[in-house]
């Protein structure tokens, strides 16, 4: 049987405690698992100037408890995938490889003050200037 007290506050408009208990132990667990997770994880885009070229799917484990790892896809989503080959992060600067279609992709990066991260990329023997962004996962077209 539903008490007074909790009928009281239905009317008042508030959750039911164990909603209100539930939303507690839902965040106090969503950041327990961002405790666990370091700078470089989650969704990322390598632009070129405006145009998307890759997104970055990173691991990234907190406190240097391994190498971060992931995968990739072109930003035109009909494209090939794969797991990126090596993350390598010392200080401000980032290297990332993959192959893609055959070619091996390099991208040299140093990490700017927006916390954006930029250099370069040689992808079939071409050079271009590059930025990563964090995204969302379907964050390619902006």
């Amino acid at each position: 049987m539903i008490g007074l007290a909790v009928v009281l506050g239905l009317a008042a408009g508030q959750a039911p405690p164990e909603a209100a208990d539930l939303a507690v132990r839902m965040r106090d667990s969503a950041a327990a698992a961002q405790a666990l997770q370091g700078p470089l994880d989650g969704t990322w885009t390598l632009w070129a100037g405006k145009r998307p070229l890759f997104v970055l799917q990173i691991t990234d484990p907190a406190g240097g408890a391994g190498s971060p790892e992931g995968a990739w896809r072109r930003a035109d989503a009909s494209a090939p995938t794969g797991p990126i080959d090596g993350i390598a992060r010392r200080g401000d600067r980032l290297t990332i490889r993959f192959t893609s279609g055959g070619e091996v992709v390099r991208v040299r990066l140093s990490r700017r003050a927006d916390g954006t991260w930029s250099g370069e990329a040689n992808e079939n023997g071409r050079e271009r200037a590059v930025a990563l962004r964090r995204s969302a996962p379907d964050a390619t077209s902006r």
